[in-house]
């Protein structure tokens, strides 16, 4: 539904008052139109377009970061541990939101922000769960004996580490998505910039901009809490089938 409504739609970023509130099944807007006359349809398709194209990428960078800095135990055992553990404490009883809500205030402006900001509310946990794998990859025999043999830090991360984390970067982004989806929606329920390029308001915008005119245009609220819903759920059974 997502791709065709890309496919054939366009984005919704002009303002058309003479068409505002309209209910679904209206000439030309199958699923009505909200207070602006934008398209309900379109901003289902384009804010779940851009939610995915968004959290993909940020996920990715969240596990990157949070390996390359697992991985710094291996060249910095005391160091590393000192100052991260310290820091993970810290990231961990603090509300990840708010961490998020700093970034934002400090890069308000720049293109990667939102990244920045995913990064910095998702990357602890991702962390914890890495080094404590390392960890018990570091008690394995063939890493002793690997040890024993000479082998380097960076040899034991290509040949041993990576391919023993393979399957847990997998568990990892697939269950971190869902997540990061409700973040990205309540950064845009807060009016924080999520769309990519002129692609109209993110999900968590649409339903803010139109809960005070629920009872005109019910759907504009109701449709892009199924789109949020619905990838949550999609990506949550992803996350099952690659447990199973």
């Amino acid at each position: 539904m997502v791709l065709v409504g890309v496919t054939v739609l366009s984005a919704p970023v002009n303002v058309d008052l003479t068409n505002n509130n309209l209910p679904i099944f209206s000439p030309g807007f199958m699923a009505g139109t909200d207070r602006l006359g934008r398209d309900n349809f379109a901003l289902f398709c384009y804010g779940s377009l851009s939610t995915i194209l968004l959290v993909v990428p940020a996920r990715i960078l969240t596990l990157f970061v949070s390996f390359v800095l697992s991985a710094l135990s291996l060249f910095f055992p005391k160091r590393s541990e000192w100052v991260l553990s310290g820091i993970v404490s810290v990231s961990l009883a603090i509300p990840s939101l708010l961490f998020a809500l700093v970034v934002m205030s400090l890069l308000p402006n720049h293109p990667f922000a939102i990244f920045v900001a995913i990064l910095v509310a998702d990357w602890a946990l991702s962390y914890e769960t890495l080094t404590a794998k390392i960890r018990e990859i570091k008690q394995s025999p063939y890493l002793s004996a690997s040890l024993c043999m000479g082998a380097k830090p960076y040899h034991l991360i290509l040949l041993h580490y990576l391919p023993a984390l393979r399957d847990m970067f997998g568990f990892l982004f697939f269950s971190g998505l869902p997540a990061v989806v409700m973040t990205t929606a309540l950064f845009s329920y807060l009016g924080i910039q999520t769309s990519l390029g002129d692609t109209g308001p993110g999900l968590g915008e649409q339903i803010s901009f139109s809960k005070d005119y629920f009872d005109k245009s019910p759907v504009s609220v109701l449709l892009p809490i199924v789109a949020i819903l619905s990838l949550v759920y999609s990506l949550g059974s992803n996350q099952k089938k690659n447990e199973t």
